[in-house]
């Protein structure tokens, strides 16, 4: 009997993770269509939980190359109550980031690279908020 529960609370938790991924790459689908003239590289998918105390965040780091224009665009989820806060760092520098001084939002962050190094991307969501997003990182074609 034990194992019957085992098995069942395996599945459950296998088709969760399978709704979820399924959700998620559909979004990055949706949101590679927004990217415009660029050639898409990666992208980042992101769901936290909310915390108003320690505003939870995830964090990766890109090799970036001196002279290309890069390009994070940014999608939320539909289900989403958060909005992605995109930050583009050189260690403690911020670059660049998809939210305006006001609160708004910008769709998509450009940033011209002036030497090839370790950058790090930093998503979290506005107040804290839960959230679901996909970042997507690509560059600009010089022509």
């Amino acid at each position: 009997m034990k194992n019957i529960v085992k098995i069942l609370i395996s599945l459950l938790f296998t088709l969760q993770a399978t709704f979820i991924l399924g959700q998620s790459d559909e979004l990055v689908n949706v949101c590679a269509l927004s990217i415009g003239n660029a050639t898409y590289l990666k992208d980042y998918k992101v769901g936290l939980s909310g915390s108003s105390v320690s505003p939870p965040s995830a964090k990766y780091n890109v090799i970036m190359n001196k002279g290309t224009m890069y390009k994070i665009t940014v999608c939320n989820a539909e289900s989403s109550p958060g909005q992605a806060v995109v930050k583009l760092l050189e260690g403690a520098s911020m670059l660049g980031t998809n939210m305006k001084p006001d609160g708004s939002f910008l769709s998509a962050v450009g940033f011209q690279c002036q030497k090839t190094g370790m950058y790090t991307i930093e998503i979290s969501f506005k107040g804290g908020l839960e959230g679901k997003a996909v970042a997507i990182l690509s560059y600009i074609n010089a022509n």
